[in-house]
């Protein structure tokens, strides 16, 4: 796991030149890790002035979530689930609650809440259906969001005494990968492995998507394609397998107005907006199947395109540039 550190000039720049040189990044902090990265999350709270916040989570295989400093690199506590057999087991997908007091962990059968000051094995157990492949939690109401790989999406209220369900929306062609509510809109975004269109859930009425149609993407992989909402939740980005980045207006449903632009020559699998600057982080890379003779068409490779290989992160402006006369 890398951590890059924003180029300094743009911390309180309104504007940029045209002419200003690339920056190349270098990672500030690096964890080298025994196992695939599963998921990971920043603290919610986080602010770079307060050592104390800056931190995030991770789970990997074989491995309990671990709380890792964004500073040093430290292992600073793990969170440790177990299953049936009081086995050490990995979580699948991990977050914070909104206010960051406590670390949800998804696992195959299992949700898992942890408090974020007591790290160890004491948590609260809920049993799932499906495994748990992506989670969200919504700060109006402590609503989680759980998707599965069985396509599914179970939603949870963690006030309640059981945990019970709220209800389970099944629209998804594919195994849900990663699910964001927009806050204080009452809504929920969902995308799936091997299926083009996000949909948009009003929690009001969660018997049919709100939208489907107009938030397609290309998505021809099992991998996780991230998107995010600005934080005024005005737009929805994702990129997509072609690596080309999808921008959706969120003001009028009616009339979804979508801007594209082509930013890297392989997937593009990861988009990230800053909170509060006109910046946008964006990653590529997948799996590359080697086939013994590209010539050779059969019925295992009839019409693959071989895409150039591409595994980078890179950080666009998208505010203001400045004029010269």
């Amino acid at each position: 796991m890398h951590v890059f550190e924003t180029p300094r000039d743009l911390y309180e720049a309104e504007s940029i030149s045209p002419e200003r040189p690339l920056n190349c990044l270098e990672s500030v902090v690096h964890v080298n890790e025994g196992g695939i990265v599963y998921d990971y999350c920043w603290f919610p709270l986080m602010n770079s002035n307060d050592a104390a916040t800056c931190c995030w989570l991770a789970t990997r295989q074989n491995e309990p979530i671990q709380l890792w400093d964004a500073y040093y690199g430290d292992l600073r506590c793990s969170y440790r689930g177990y299953n049936a057999v009081d086995e050490v087991e990995s979580a699948l997908s991990v977050t914070f609650s909104h206010d960051g007091s406590e670390v949800i962990g998804g696992y195959k059968k299992t949700l898992k809440i942890f408090k974020t000051n007591v790290p160890g094995r004491d948590y609260e157990s809920i049993p799932i259906s499906s495994p748990a492949s992506a989670i969200a939690c919504n700060s109006e109401d402590n609503v989680v969001a759980v998707g599965s790989w069985s396509s599914s999406i179970t939603l949870l209220d963690i006030r309640e005494p059981k945990y019970g369900d709220i209800c389970q929306i099944n629209q998804h062609r594919g195994g849900i990968t990663y699910l964001r509510f927009l806050h204080g809109r009452n809504q929920l975004i969902s995308g799936a492995r091997k299926d083009n269109q996000l949909m948009l859930w009003d929690l009001r009425h969660i018997a049919e998507p709100v939208q489907t149609a107009q938030f397609t993407r290309l998505v021809n992989t099992n991998q996780r394609i991230y998107f995010d909402i600005s934080s005024d939740t005005n737009w929805l980005m994702s990129g997509d397998t072609s690596g080309i980045i999808h921008a959706w207006n969120l003001n009028d449903l009616s009339a979804v107005q979508e801007q594209t632009y082509s930013v890297h020559r392989d997937c593009c699998n990861g988009v990230s907006l800053h909170p509060t600057k006109a910046i946008l982080a964006t990653s590529s890379g997948q799996h590359h199947f080697e086939l013994s003779d590209m010539n050779d068409v059969d019925n295992n490779n009839e019409g693959r395109i071989k895409m150039p290989r591409e595994n980078s992160l890179i950080l666009w402006w998208c505010g203001k540039t400045q004029v010269t006369v």
